[in-house]
């Protein structure tokens, strides 16, 4: 279960981590991009309110999870709604890879930077757990069927209930 914020933040995340993961022969290239992305982390940071989602993935393995009961907490907030975590109480509950201190620091210089790593934690934690709203409807399966011709056999039975001809195919 999430808010509309993290549902919406979540999907940007997820699509660019993908863009991120393979170059144009297909493959892989995640963990270069995210070092290039860590090297330019200061000129990415005036991104971070307007489009935190391409700055996050910088932060993508950097932490540990100990405590869910604050992520469900703050997946299920919005930033400036009253139960939003801080950092600090974030912070608490993570370990933290050593690379990734430097980029915190950063963040924390500036008026967004609260918010956004906040944000960074639940965004790498939703990754790894099945989050969804129970009221959002489930993604359709790749292999599900087509029902382009359902659809048109329930038109042209709904045509013939009106009173026209049923079309000769």
């Amino acid at each position: 279960m999430t808010s509309f914020y993290f549902e919406d933040l979540s999907e940007r995340y997820n699509s660019e981590l993908d863009d991120l993961r393979t170059d144009s022969e297909n493959k892989n290239v995640l963990n270069l991009r995210l070092q290039e992305k860590r090297q330019c982390f200061k000129d990415l940071m005036p991104m971070i309110e307007e489009a935190p989602e391409m700055v996050a993935p910088a932060l993508h393995g950097a932490y540990a999870f100990n405590d869910r009961r604050i992520l469900d907490r703050a997946a299920n907030a919005t930033p400036g709604l009253g139960r939003f975590p801080r950092w600090a109480e974030m912070e608490r509950t993570l370990d933290i890879q050593p690379w990734a201190r430097p980029l915190i620091e950063m963040c924390l210089e500036t008026a967004d930077g609260d918010v956004f790593l906040t944000s960074t934690a639940v965004l790498e934690w939703m990754l790894t757990e099945d989050i969804r709203r129970p009221d959002a409807p489930a993604q359709a399966d790749e292999e599900d069927e087509d029902d382009t011709e359902d659809l048109g056999e329930a038109g042209e039975s709904w045509m013939t209930e009106q009173g026209f001809d049923t079309p000769d195919r």
